[in-house]
């Protein structure tokens, strides 16, 4: 990645607000360039606080799939078992659930941090940047497992018969009228934590209330783990094998997603954490094997104006492969660059006199960078080399203004 690539990512990052659906694309480019396991990949990120650092985009921190937490002394105090409350949904891990709204948002994050009252299921990155929430609003955190580190248990009690854990509520002031609550309930049968977050103590309470244990549902698990945990394998498999000793059936579709790793997971529904009746279809879809050499690399299109501009304009491989036009100033430099198997091949050959070749030999775009030398229209081929032949992936309209 070249400064000119790294300064028009971070332009876009610090834009993007992701609501409801993880950023599928954006996450496999940074899949791609990890490759490596939990232990090594997770950055120790405390998720959902209400400031976040500028920085990209972080990795959730692991939570302790085996938890060996100490008990605290005492008899265990019953919460006792309720219905489900009409105008709620259930949201969970295994048979463990929490009737949340049915008017809450599902994964509402900007900067780790919710945007309106929102249930967080199965979110592996965070968005990192610097935001200051005007308000806190309710969410709860649906995470498999509970981190150590953050989670000290006060007190043993009962969700409906079955045994569980809670800390202390703790309280931050973030300035004068921001003050966030927050207390984690973690049931070990199931493997799963509850972290609820609000703005009083006694609504952090209220949302808590609302855990149940479902034994004839069962949660649809979540993928990002199986994509974060198996980046060297086949992340679909993985997690095929998963939703089937949920008891659940798995219905398999495919997409191709040119320059990434077939078998990666981009989604499943119902949703993770939809309690579903076991024996349940699942439908996940995963990315396809390659169809040909052209499916091997993953391309863009980046340009940046002329002397001190910092206007980006980028093109994705999806636009690229579809035949965009881009408009440039007079004196900006456009280039191509990307991922995968056959990208040391990567070329690009331009008919009108718009563009010329970049001429800094030492630049890390040599061969693959123009410049901007007149006004006018110029066409830019991609292609790359597949057994001694070039194989065109699109075509790029210029135009210099």
């Amino acid at each position: 990645m070249t400064d000119h690539d790294l300064a028009n990512l971070l332009e876009r990052s610090a834009e993007r607000i992701p609501i409801a659906t993880p950023p599928v694309s954006e996450m496999l480019v940074a899949a791609g360039r990890l490759r490596r396991r939990r232990s090594a990949a997770r950055a120790a990120v405390a998720a959902a606080a209400v400031v976040a650092v500028l920085g990209g985009t972080a990795l959730v921190a692991a939570q302790d799939t085996n938890p060996t937490l100490g008990r605290p002394s005492g008899p265990a105090d019953t919460q006792p078992a309720e219905p489900v409350p009409a105008g709620t949904r259930l949201v969970g891990i295994g048979h463990s659930a929490i009737a949340v709204p049915e008017d809450w948002a599902t994964n509402a994050l900007r900067c780790g941090t919710a945007t309106e009252p929102t249930a967080v299921v199965d979110v592996t990155a965070i968005e990192m940047c610097q935001w200051l929430s005007p308000e806190v609003f309710d969410n709860v955190w649906v995470e498999q497992g509970v981190n150590r580190r953050m989670f000290s248990p006060s007190e043993d009690f009962e969700v409906d018969g079955v045994a569980a854990q809670r800390n202390e509520t703790t309280c931050t002031a973030y300035s004068d009228r921001v003050r966030q609550c927050s207390r984690t309930v973690f049931v070990p049968s199931a493997n799963a934590s509850y972290r609820a977050q609000a703005a009083t103590k006694q609504r952090v309470e209220e949302i808590l209330s609302w855990i149940r244990i479902v034994p004839d549902r069962v949660a649809v698990p979540g993928f990002g783990p199986a994509n974060v945990d198996y980046q060297d394998d086949d992340a679909g498999e993985h997690y095929r094998a998963e939703l089937e000793a949920a008891g659940l059936q798995v219905e398999v579709l495919t997409e191709p997603r040119p320059g990434f790793k077939p078998g990666y997971v981009l989604g499943v529904s119902p949703g993770p954490g939809t309690m579903v009746e076991p024996g349940e279809v699942i439908t996940m879809t995963e990315i396809a094997e390659p169809r040909g050499p052209a499916d091997e690399v993953h391309v863009e299109v980046n340009s940046v104006g002329p002397g001190d501009s910092m206007d980006y304009q980028g093109l994705s491989d999806e636009q690229i492969r579809a035949g965009a036009e881009i408009r440039i100033d007079l004196g900006a430099t456009i280039w191509i660059y990307g991922q995968g198997q056959r990208i040391s091949t990567l070329a690009g050959e331009v008919t009108g006199s718009a563009l010329a070749l970049d001429d800094w030999e030492e630049g890390p775009n040599y061969g693959r960078s123009w410049k901007a030398v007149e006004r006018g229209t110029s066409t830019l081929t991609v292609s790359i080399m597949a057994n001694g032949k070039p194989v065109t992936l699109g075509t790029v309209t210029v135009i210099v203004t």
